[in-house]
């Protein structure tokens, strides 16, 4: 889950223009309401020996100024970081708010310390992220122990790399072994909001949206498809997936082919790192559509490319995901456009499809390129919900009348009849509850499997 941070100088222009994309595939992750207030992150990366609730004298300097902690930048020097356990406060479906607490050294008790060095470039870009040679199941399995240890019995909901209160959450990627076999040992995902598990959370400091309402940097009530995907086929999960992202870039906002761009520079830095190992799902194209005016050619173009480059990178196991009928989605109940949207997907899909079958011609054997048909599979829940379980396709279970880009900035309370979450299609007036991304999950998985990991 590598964390896309905006420049400061750019970050009220991006809060706005985020802010001004209207209700859509769009809008970040929100700060979380928890027991105690949280900070609001600043970026800063100072690493205090005292521990991760301690702020460093350094923290409140202003960028460059001389200090005796130790800052990250571009490769650091080994070193080490602390772990923050994020977690669902209440167990309601209703209720999705999580907040953290700093790992413990289940040994000893003191803070937990991971070991490993950052790339970054100090508090000014958006490339931050930890590399250490402990895997994600240790990292959760310490904050699971820590989280028990406090009597929270809550699901755990990610472990992320901080230094201190004011540190964004920044991924800790894995590094690989010397000696690997030829299977698939990780997923990667590219993506907007749909896929979105806290990137544009970093990128908004925690300002959007509401986390009361939402779970911090998902677009759900919890877990999003990506991560229950990952789960059943046991494999880690880094994401670059980020809320109000298009096929290529608009405003500040990076796009598919942006995100390619950067995954690119961070595995440049990882060591023994094999993009033939890895599992890649691509999922975009409904802000392009919906949001930003551009064609269905501009925007599968703009997958294409993103395709190429990730093949001419190494990639030979990629999964390419149909856009559902967002025209079906309760935010269109308020909106003119619906047919002509309708339309475009429609259209869209099919150049995604033409573009697959252009790539794999291209590539040959090399080349493992399958196209998951969401549309299809939305359009059948869509029409049919009850045989599947779900009562309500067709309003949001937020009640949410008037739909607006400043529909994500404030708490928004469930609608009287939606006691359960699970059993509705749609958690806002755009985005599914985690229900759906699970039932997405359990359908992608036997596809993965069948196509691209035997």
């Amino acid at each position: 889950m590598p964390h896309f941070r905006i420049p400061f100088s750019s970050r009220v222009v991006a809060v706005s223009a985020v802010a001004a994309l209207g209700a859509a595939l769009t809008l970040p992750v929100a700060q979380a309401a928890g027991p105690a207030p949280l900070p609001t992150p600043t970026g800063d990366m100072s690493l205090s020996p005292a521990g991760p609730d301690i702020v460093p004298p350094a923290a409140s300097s202003p960028p460059g100024t001389p200090g005796t902690t130790q800052r990250a930048s571009r490769r650091g020097s080994d070193t080490y970081t602390y772990l923050r356990c994020w977690y669902r406060i209440d167990a309601d479906p209703l209720k999705p708010a999580a907040t953290y607490e700093w790992a413990r050294n289940p040994a000893g008790g003191d803070w937990y310390r991971v070991s490993g060095y950052w790339w970054a470039d100090g508090i000014t870009q958006w490339k931050n992220m930890f590399y250490s040679t402990t895997t994600q199941d240790a990292l959760a399995d310490v904050c699971r122990k820590t989280l028990a240890a406090k009597g929270i019995k809550t699901d755990l909901v990610q472990a992320v790399a901080a230094n201190n209160a004011l540190s964004f959450n920044y991924t800790v990627w894995t590094i690989d072994a010397a000696q690997q076999d030829a299977r698939v040992n990780k997923l990667i995902v590219f993506g907007d909001s749909l896929s979105d598990t806290q990137n544009m959370f970093n990128a908004s400091q925690w300002k959007l949206p509401n986390g009361t309402s939402w779970q911090a940097g998902r677009f759900s009530n919890g877990p999003v498809w990506a991560e229950y995907l990952a789960n059943t086929l046991r494999l880690p999960f880094y994401n670059w997936a980020i809320g109000g992202a298009a096929t290529d870039q608009y405003l500040v906002v990076p796009g598919l082919v942006q995100q390619i761009d950067s995954w690119r520079e961070y595995m440049d830095r990882a060591p023994d790192y094999r993009p033939a190992n890895t599992l890649f799902a691509v999922f975009a194209g409904g802000n392009d559509l919906v949001n930003y005016g551009r064609s269905p050619e501009q925007a599968a173009n703009a997958v294409r490319d993103s395709l190429e480059r990730l093949a001419a990178a190494g990639a030979t196991r990629i999964m390419l995901v149909t856009l559902p009928d967002v025209s079906r989605a309760p935010v269109f109940a308020t909106r003119t456009d619906t047919a002509s949207v309708a339309a475009q997907v429609k259209d869209y899909n099919q150049r995604l499809a033409d573009a697959a079958a252009a790539l794999r011609a291209r590539y040959g054997a090399t080349l493992r390129l399958e196209v998951f048909d969401a549309y299809a599979l939305f359009d059948d829940l869509l029409s049919h919900p009850a045989q599947y379980g779900f009562d309500d396709a067709k309003r949001a279970c937020l009640d949410i009348p008037k739909p607006s880009s400043l529909t994500y900035l404030g708490a928004q309370t469930p609608r009287a009849d939606c006691r359960d979450p699970a059993r509705f299609v749609f958690w806002d007036t755009l985005h599914p509850t985690t229900r759906t991304h699970a039932w997405l999950a359990e359908r992608i998985a036997p596809f993965v499997r069948a196509r691209l990991l035997n």
